[in-house]
């Protein structure tokens, strides 16, 4: 009976799950940047792992780009641009420590967590078919975010997975013209100010991509195609990354170079309060802007508006996430390991980017935890335990593309980054 009731867990919790299926607009983008980033690897010796977080990124701004309406857009009178931010400041007067407030087109804290949990499984399928392995991807109930069902070595990973962006990079729309206004009886230049881009549908978009040349950041301006005809197309901005970067090594080492700088800057601005980066301010959760302009808006309660705050964290670096995902871990373990016979059971943490600010705070000290169950309440020591009593990981793993802690040989294996 005990055997029939833990094949009935393990096949109940497959039953409710959903398997990932990818779009092909998806998987082309996915497969395009994967290339790219091993092509990287072998030309420049970045390390794998950097480049496939940098890259996920850009399949991160596909989504949100899809979001992308005449509304929300900043002009800006120094480029004679309008610009589409997703920080708090226009992106382009900020790498030259400027800052301009103007609120950011991120989604809502909840549709990112969607969103990058979708892509990341996708990601993962598309590396898996890369390395030839033959493993399912499947989209869990509470409290189980994935599963991973590998039928060939009969192992079944569940995961918790918390992911974000570390930089959405803006997009500009050229201006013809300067936008101008009537104050008082005289014809001005509007200074930083909201818009509506009503001419998006024919517009030339371009892909602002940060560039540091000669020890100073400096815009580079990609083209899309226009988005004419794509208005009910939400899926022209992984058709249009696909093709500016698909084979296009250059461009892709521009972007990766300066995704490394902003993920340094990122580090070292919790690390070392060193700030001094302009590319540091297109990071999510970098905070209020140092120094203060006189004129940046304060909260409707206390304080002031930040550039980009705590909520979009980066990867699993939001402290609540972090919090959550050791107690579902924990959780997930305890009500599987013990009670199923039939599949290898793994559990882990999984992100795009590790806890850059919060690992050693968090998690440093969980990672090479491993628990029993004692029934008899009295065991103080591992040998007063029966000696045929399991002992289990934690983590399996906790998982990134940035730094890996495997402490299961089928992890360390199949997640090599």
């Amino acid at each position: 009976m005990g055997g029939s009731k833990e094949a009935g867990w393990a096949n109940q919790i497959l039953k409710k799950a959903q398997l990932v299926k990818l779009e092909s607009h998806e998987q082309n983008l996915a497969d395009t940047l994967i290339d790219l980033c091993y092509n990287a690897e072998k030309r420049t010796g970045v390390p794998i792992g950097i480049a496939l977080a940098a890259a996920f990124d850009l399949l991160v701004s596909a989504e949100y780009y899809r979001n992308l309406t005449n509304r929300g857009w900043c002009y800006c009178p120094e480029h004679q641009s309008l610009i589409f931010p997703y920080t708090n400041t226009c992106p382009a007067c900020v790498l030259s420590a400027k800052f301009y407030y103007h609120r950011s087109n991120k989604p809502e804290s909840g549709k990112i967590g969607t969103a990058t949990s979708r892509l990341l499984c996708v990601f993962l399928d598309r590396l898996f078919v890369k390395s030839s392995k033959n493993f399912k991807i499947y989209k869990g109930s509470e409290p189980i975010d994935i599963l991973i069902h590998d039928e060939k070595e009969n192992v079944l990973l569940l995961a918790e997975v918390k992911a974000a962006p570390l930089i959405t990079l803006p997009l500009l729309v050229r201006s013809e013209e300067k936008l101008t206004d009537l104050i008082e009886g005289e014809i001005v230049e509007l200074p930083h100010t909201a818009v509506d881009n009503s001419s998006l549908a024919s517009a030339n978009i371009c892909l602002l991509i940060p560039i540091h040349k000669d020890g100073l950041w400096h815009s580079k301006l990609v083209e899309f195609q226009t988005k004419e005809g794509n208005l009910t197309n939400t899926n022209w901005a992984y058709t249009q990354l696909e093709n500016i970067f698909k084979g296009n090594n250059d461009l892709f080492d521009l972007y990766l170079d300066s995704w490394q700088r902003a993920f340094e800057a990122y580090q070292v601005a919790y690390h070392k309060k060193d700030r001094t980066s302009n590319v540091f301010w297109l990071t999510n959760a970098c905070g209020q802007p140092k120094p203060r302009p006189d004129e940046w808006p304060a909260r409707s309660g206390t304080g002031y508006e930040s550039v980009s705050d705590g909520k979009t964290s980066v990867g699993m670096d939001r402290t609540d996430d972090i919090k959550k995902g050791i107690y579902q871990v924990l959780k997930l373990g305890a009500e599987s390991k013990p009670n199923n016979k039939q599949y290898q059971i793994k559990t882990a943490l999984i992100s795009n980017i590790h806890a850059a600010r919060h690992y050693d705070e968090y998690l440093t000290s969980l990672q090479d935890v491993v628990w029993a169950l004692d029934e008899t309440g009295l065991a103080k020591k591992a040998g007063e335990l029966d000696i045929e009593t399991p002992i289990y990981n934690l983590f399996d793993g906790i998982i990134s593309f940035t730094q890996n802690h495997p402490r299961d040989e089928w992890i360390r294996e199949h997640f090599r980054f």
